[in-house]
């Protein structure tokens, strides 16, 4: 893959090198695909000779939802096996013949169904496990369910019973809403603000606080917990994203007060399937998606994605993202399973610096929010390889071990102009504060995880022990800039944009080196039928070391800084009560607690306690019906001991934060072909004084970038019965109210409304889809850096997306 390393070198070098990727990924799907057909027939053939079959299936709840980590067993034979997360199960190589099969796990009597396998053949189940009758009902399953999240909760039990609020955005929605971007994504979700500045650096305020973690298949993306901020990939291999509400400090470690952010990746599966997926749209948008996934043989099944993504972007603001992904699942025997997964991203973005707006968000006379007016030659690139081994194996229906080793490299390499200054006679704009930087992360982390189920009287239990190590090696190249283009000054109206050259060079390095250790329990209990609750603690050791080595062009050291070690531990903890009057309902209460370890050393050698904070909440779930549910939750979060950082390299101490706030939501599909996704949400979130005699001078201001009132609402249907059968239409809104850019409040971004809308058709494997953004052309303000610079949302756009499956 060619990726320019200029902003204006696009049009036809890009598109003959993305014609050239799209013919070759299609070229390699059809080669790929009856080649692993053949090896499938084969593997039949010699099922069929030994006169076995296999056996799959899926087991639910009643309400609809997969059940994970439930036991399933064929009685009268040795086979026994545990269901995934999205609660299916698979014996390969059974003996034909008639068998009764048994499902069992915590909170749900043993349920058993007969079942016929039959020489040569799968035979295909699914069922609902009833956790008060313990009966298996035969169902046919509906492809909308909602997850039961074992990713971001650690145990198999159902969202109904966890003391817990929880958001996803399915590959459903995803699909529908034309999505590519984690930010754009992310606005399907109640609660959470996505804020994407430079041009490429997302980060999110989840209940009015940045600080949150994000995971991708349960790993930890530490890039965002140093820098705030980083790049994200385009979503080509992403099968839904689940998002935790509150503290997770106790299973995921520091820094995760107002949540959890999780992107699962897709899955290999049994059955041999792939797709094809090209778009067009407005600002020259193109994307190509291509993907397949099946069974090898009866114990090794695979998933690969590839996914090319470029626009020139409104304002010329352009991105090119390419992503490679492969997924392995091996299962040598009915206990043991291992899962690797690998991942790779190489993009490209043009840099942002915003608009420069005057006091009261006033626009420049003369000035058109249209233009940006970073130079052609300022980037951002974005390389990333991820690995990830999963072994799991089942002791027997109780015990289970698991073990997650992942290892990632990531480089972001940037240079451009931060700050556009205007000049006296407000015509022209300076370009200062120029910046160039090349992190380089290296993380190495390990999950090992042990659990246990089993009853004590009437009261089930399921125990989760783990420990967890994470080893963090990052620099952080910085150089001198220089060149005929450094500090240009360009006209407001009509400007030429390229100024001349500029060149940069390292000349040092910042070097953060860290280790982690985690030991951690949780329990969740079923006290009764009506009563759950959920208690864990986990103990934090951290030592950070920090410091500044000089370089010379080679990349030698010729002076070494002083280190700075920063150890801290805490102890973090959370505790609910889940309460049930009446099967569909669920009424929960929790505490959980956080803290984020200071990794500021200010030029004076100073530095900073470490963060902590609490989240109390009440909340509510109303599963209406089998996939469709009402959630609704009252908060109040705190946060003490903030630092914001300063111009300079400089911080200075804010003290405390609180938010306060309540969500309420609604998600499902309650009529064949109809998917609902709407929420709202209200968050008061304020500095709070200092203890002490020192005066705060933003205490009892707004925390900037959290507005105080979202909405969100994406509706789909698709025509089921008429002779349209197979046309879709979708209607969205997206409100966010006046949020402040600054923790002085001297900033507004003022509010706006989006509509969007969708129609489509499909019709046997082939699907086309029509996106229309922003329809009512909405001119706002998305995002803000350095308190003034604002960034103009794209106006009206299209996006016309073609699919095919096989």
């Amino acid at each position: 893959m060619q990726i320019s390393t200029t902003g204006n070198a696009r049009t036809g070098h890009y598109y003959f090198s993305f014609s050239l990727q799209v013919v070759f990924l299609c070229a390699l799907v059809c080669m790929v695909h009856p080649f692993l057909q053949v090896n499938k027939l084969h593997a039949q053939s010699q099922t069929n000779a030994a006169r076995t079959g296999d056996l799959r299936g899926q087991i639910t709840t009643e309400t609809g939802q997969p059940l994970a980590d439930i036991t399933v067993r064929l009685h009268g034979t040795g086979h026994g096996t545990v269901t995934d997360t999205e609660g299916r199960f698979t014996f390969s190589n059974i003996p034909e013949g008639t068998y009764t099969l048994a499902a069992s796990g915590v909170g749900y009597h043993t349920g058993k169904h007969p079942a016929v396998v039959t020489g040569g053949q799968t035979t295909s189940l699914s069922f609902q496990l009833n956790s008060h009758t313990g009966q298996l009902s035969e169902v046919t399953v509906s492809t909308a369910q909602v997850s039961s999240f074992a990713g971001i909760n650690k145990i198999a039990v159902p969202v109904r019973d966890l003391p817990l609020t929880t958001s996803a955005v399915s590959a459903r929605t995803l699909e529908q809403r034309g999505t590519d971007d984690l930010g754009e994504a992310i606005k399907n979700t109640t609660g959470v603000r996505a804020n994407t500045t430079y041009g490429g650096f997302q980060h999110f305020t989840i209940r009015g606080f940045n600080n949150f973690v994000l995971l991708v298949d349960g790993v930890r993306d530490e890039r965002h917990n140093i820098s705030t901020s980083a790049p994200s990939t385009n979503l080509a291999n992403i099968e839904r994203i689940e998002v935790l509400k509150g503290p997770a400090s106790v299973l995921f470690g520091h820094s995760a007060l107002g949540g959890i952010i999780n992107l699962v990746r897709k899955r290999p599966s049994k059955e041999q399937k792939a797709e094809f997926s090209a778009s067009y749209g407005s600002f020259n948008t193109r994307r190509m998606r291509a993907g397949a996934g099946g069974a090898i043989n009866n114990k090794l099944a695979y998933r690969v994605d590839v996914g090319l993504s470029e626009t020139d972007g409104y304002r010329q603001s352009g991105v090119n993202t390419n992503n490679a992904y492969l997924a392995l699942e091996y299962t040598p025997t009915s206990r043991d399973n291992f899962y690797l997964s690998v991942g790779a991203n190489k993009d490209k973005y043009d840099t942002d610096a915003g608009i420069p707006v005057m006091e009261g968000g006033k626009i420049a006379p003369g000035m058109s929010v249209d233009t940006r007016y970073n130079d052609p030659a300022d980037f951002l690139k974005n390389t990333r390889y991820d690995f990830q081994l999963r072994y799991t194996h089942q002791f027997n229906s109780k015990l289970v071990l698991s073990d997650q080793l992942s290892y990632s490299y990531d480089n972001i390499d940037y240079l451009s102009t931060e700050e556009l200054t205007f000049n006296e006679g407000m015509d022209s704009l300076t370009r200062t504060s120029p910046l160039y930087f090349n992190h380089i992360t290296k993380p190495l982390q390990n999950q090992l995880e042990l659990t246990y189920t089993t009853q004590t009287g009437n009261i089930g239990h399921k125990l989760l022990f783990g420990y967890s190590l994470s080893i963090l090696d990052r620099k952080t190249y910085n150089g001198n800039i220089s060149g005929s283009g450094l500090y240009a000054q360009i006209a407001v109206q009509n400007p030429v944009l390229s100024q001349g050259n500029i060149d940069y060079y390292q000349t040092q390095y910042r070097a953060t080196e860290e280790q982690v250790h985690g030991f951690y329990v949780q329990e969740w209990l079923k006290l009764s039928d009506k009563l759950k609750a959920l208690a864990g603690l986990r103990y934090d050791l951290f030592r950070g070391t920090y410091y500044t080595n000089k370089i010379d062009r080679t990349h030698h050291v010729t002076d070494k800084g002083a280190k700075t070690d920063i150890p801290s531990s805490a102890f973090t903890y959370r505790a609910g009560l889940v309460y049930q009057p009446i099967e569909a309902l669920s009424v929960y209460g929790s505490y959980s607690t956080y803290f984020k370890p200071s990794r500021r050393v200010a030029p004076n050698g100073e530095t900073f306690d470490p963060e902590d904070g609490y989240q109390a909440e009440f909340g509510s779930r109303l599963d209406l019906s089998k996939a469709w549910s009402l959630t609704g939750s009252l908060y109040y979060m705190r946060k003490n001991n903030q630092v914001e950082s300063l111009p300079g390299g400089l911080y200075k101490r804010v003290g405390a934060a609180d938010s306060k706030g309540y969500e309420i939501e609604l998600q499902g599909s309650p009529l064949a072909g109809l998917d609902v996704n709407a929420g709202y949400t209200f968050t008061e979130a304020k500095y709070r004084p200092f203890a002490g005699s020192e005066i705060n001078a933003v205490a009892g201001k707004t925390v900037a970038l959290a507005p105080e009132h979202m909405a969100n609402i994406w509706v789909n249907y698709q025509l089921q019965q008429t002779a349209l059968r197979g046309l879709s239409l979708g209607m969205g809104m997206n409100y966010m109210s006046d949020t402040y850019a600054n923790s002085n409040n001297t900033y507004v971004l003022p509010a706006y409304t989006i509509l969007d809308a969708a129609i489509g058709y499909q019709t046997g494997k082939i699907g086309l889809r029509l996106n229309v953004n922003n329809i009512a052309n909405e001119r706002y303000f998305a995002n803000v850096i350095i308190t003034n610079q604002f960034y103009p949302g794209a106006t009206r756009n299209y996006l016309l997306t073609f699919k095919y499956s096989l």
